[in-house]
């Protein structure tokens, strides 16, 4: 499948700047850092003259934290690239139905996820729906904070990264190193185990290969969003590592058993069972793309 032309491999041919494997994975990495540090700078700001609600202090640190490192990525593809933001696999063709049908994939299979956690045993309700009654309102709130933290990072890892050490290289070099480098970039998340590594780098390599089927990036946006909002505020589990509950949950759940079972402090993600689920994701990616 790989020895295919794509479009967004051929859009990123077009940059007037194309960097080897290793600039691009730290220029990606800048991005984020820089990103990330001049959005809390300033929300820094915001919180200290004005004075901020509980509620509202969750989906604010993700909006802060991701909105800037996507406006860096943007800049570099403009200013620099020379090439336009819709080639990064923005462009607005049906993007709502595209991103619609990759949210409802992505709360699928973590419903799969918890799920089989569910019938084996490693989890027992906590809280019931009745009793998350009262979180809906924050539920709601902090969704378009998940969507634009999970759209930074795919527009990033694979929308430009993957890309344009594509274009530079070969496209499964692209694809490698980016679903590669987004499990690293996860190792510092409390609860870190191997497992979760390897998770992650099994989600890079599922979400690069939704993006080279689908040609956009909209669908991995709504998958990955889909993701992280049910791990973390339907089902109540921590979310590669942290904790949402700050924003409450519709269900929570007791945990029992090894960490290789429930996750342990890094959540699901970090469990045999989300193992599962994407290696048959991949397969079923795999047969479709063939």
């Amino acid at each position: 499948m790989f020895n295919q032309n794509f479009i967004l491999f051929d859009e990123a041919r077009k940059s007037k700047v194309i960097l080897n494997a290793f600039f691009s994975i730290i220029l990606s990495i800048l991005m984020i850092v820089v990103g990330q540090i001049i959005g809390q700078f300033f929300l820094l700001l915001l919180t200290s003259s004005i004075s901020v609600s509980g509620i509202f202090m969750r989906p604010l640190y993700l909006i802060f934290s991701f909105l800037f490192p996507l406006l860096v990525c943007f800049l570099w593809v403009k200013v620099i690239e020379k090439r336009r933001i819709r080639s990064l696999g923005l462009d607005s063709y049906k993007l709502a139905s595209k991103f619609l049908k990759g949210f409802i994939i992505g709360f699928i299979m973590f419903s799969a996820v918890t799920l089989l956690m569910y019938i084996f045993g490693v989890i027992e309700i906590n809280q019931s729906i009745v009793d998350g009654i009262e979180y809906i309102p924050a539920i709601i709130l902090i969704l378009p904070a998940w969507i634009l933290q999970s759209s930074t990072e795919e527009i990033i890892t694979r929308g430009w990264l993957m890309h344009i050490i594509g274009a530079r290289h070969k496209p499964i070099t692209g694809f490698i190193v980016s679903s590669v480098l987004f499990g690293l970039l996860h190792i510092f998340n409390p609860g870190t185990t191997y497992l979760s590594t390897l998770n992650i780098i099994l989600v890079g390599f599922l979400f690069g290969l939704y993006v080279i089927k689908s040609q956009d990036v909209w669908g991995v946006c709504g998958l990955h969003a889909a993701w992280n909002f049910a791990q973390g505020n339907i089902f109540g589990f921590s979310v590669s590592g942290g904790s949402a509950l700050s924003s409450g949950s519709l269900i929570s759940f007791y945990t029992r058993g090894s960490d290789i079972l429930t996750g342990g402090q890094f959540g699901p993600e970090a469990s045999i069972f989300s193992t599962v689920v994407l290696l048959i994701s991949i397969i079923i990616l795999l047969l479709k793309n063939r």
